[in-house]
């Protein structure tokens, strides 16, 4: 093939480096929210932790991260997924070469990491979700930009109606995907537990167990519960549209220089944290002292649909300006989204390795701001290491392979 033809990487001229530093602050703040999962807090009573990590900081913490975090990074993650997926495809469409091929091969090799995570891993697996929904993003990459925000404001509030099917037509479809994991569980005898008026398997007793095999056995039925409580959310509606509103906003970063409008990223930012906040701190009282009935479930689901996308859009807008007045600690997180996926993923294993029984058995140990003070040290460490790693190499170790499979041809790690 002739090598003007080939398909290459993008180079580090091409890259826009507030993108860079978006995608580092998701990946901490994403850790942030996985980590209450990770360590046991969501599962284990106060009692059980070590007595001094018990802060009177505790409920403030919990409170104020669950309205500023949860939902909020994942959608800016989400944002930036589709903002990837305009540019891909603008530098295909300046090659003359065909998008579809080329991002269904990309999407292919990272649905591959992500069953391989959620799969044997861990159950919070968010790859798998994006690569299932990058498939469906080929179909809207022709549309016209009005288009976009219309599907994409009628897909972040799909999950109302979702809400009314499950629960007012009592057609509960996610519940035949828990019922699964019941089955599975029941067949292999994992401890269950009741949680909402259905049996699961016990999570308590997953993540105390200290036998690799049963912890791989375990992780295989939990991806059920993953699958149940994506459908239970709407999950998929909201995250397809959030890449619809990335993919306008990537069109508008390289055709219209969005980035440098700082009238229309400060109303951004204005609207969307006026409007989000507020909504996001009404689920969290809903989530923290509600009885959890029907009314107040439909309030959640409701406020997580006006809260959610609004606050994380007005965080994106806010970051955006500060990196326009050369904020400079925003480069720090640079280097942790230029490897973004390996970082994702090394924070799967360094938890498993600290919290769950096969490692050091800390489940369940801790309170919430000793938790938080430990993301805060673990991202530290990725800051360190990935400003190592790309001095010596030119891409992230799991990004590399992801290149070489979607290029289909070996690439260059090692920078000279």
């Amino acid at each position: 093939m002739d090598t003007k033809t080939e398909l290459h990487p993008v180079t580090k001229e091409d890259r826009i480096d507030f993108l860079d530093i978006l995608r580092g602050i998701a990946i901490l703040f994403i850790y942030a929210a996985n980590i209450v999962y990770f360590s046991g807090y969501f599962f284990f009573p106060p009692e059980a932790h070590i007595p001094a990590t018990n802060l009177v900081t505790d409920n403030f913490v919990d409170f104020t991260a669950f309205t500023l975090i949860d939902g909020k990074f994942y959608s800016i993650f989400s944002l930036l997924f589709g903002i990837g997926c305009a540019i891909q495809f603008q530098n295909l469409n300046n090659n003359n070469k065909p998008f579809a091929p080329f991002f269904k091969r990309r999407m292919f090799w990272l649905l591959m990491f992500g069953l391989v995570h959620l799969v044997f891993i861990w159950l919070g697996d968010i790859l798998t979700l994006y690569a299932l929904l990058g498939f469906v993003l080929v179909w809207f990459v022709n549309c016209t930009n009005k288009q976009l925000i219309n599907w994409a404001i009628l897909l972040i509030l799909f999950p109302i109606a979702n809400w009314f099917v499950i629960h007012v037509a009592n057609f509960n479809y996610p519940n035949y995907i828990f019922q699964l994991n019941t089955e599975y569980s029941k067949h292999f005898g994992f401890q269950m537990t009741e949680w909402q008026g259905k049996e699961f398997s016990d999570f308590q007793a997953y993540l105390k167990n200290d036998n690799m095999v049963e912890f791989f056995k375990m992780n295989v039925g939990n991806t059920f519960i993953r699958i149940g409580n994506i459908l239970l959310e709407g999950r998929m509606f909201k995250v397809l549209g959030i890449f619809l509103i990335g993919l306008w906003t990537g069109r508008k970063i390289l055709t219209e220089d969005l980035l440098n409008n700082i009238k229309f990223l400060k109303k951004v930012a204005l609207y969307g944290i006026c409007i989000g906040l507020p909504v996001s701190a009404f689920r969290s009282y809903i989530e923290f002292f509600s009885n959890q009935d029907l009314f107040w479930s439909f309030l959640n689901t409701l406020s997580y649909a006006f809260g959610t996308v609004p606050l994380a859009m007005g965080y994106t807008a806010l970051l955006a300006l500060m990196y326009k007045k050369k904020v400079k600690f925003l480069h720090w997180f640079a280097p942790v989204g230029k490897t973004a996926l390996s970082n994702y993923i090394f924070q799967t294993f360094i938890s498993i390795t600290l919290f769950y029984g096969i490692g050091f058995n800390l489940a369940g140990k801790f309170g919430i701001t000793v938790i938080m003070g430990i993301t805060l040290l673990i991202f530290i460490l990725q800051i360190f290491m990935s400003n190592w790693w790309l001095k010596h190499f030119r891409f992230g170790p799991l990004e590399w392979i992801w290149r070489q499979a979607t290029y289909g041809k070996k690439i260059k790690l090692k920078k000279v």
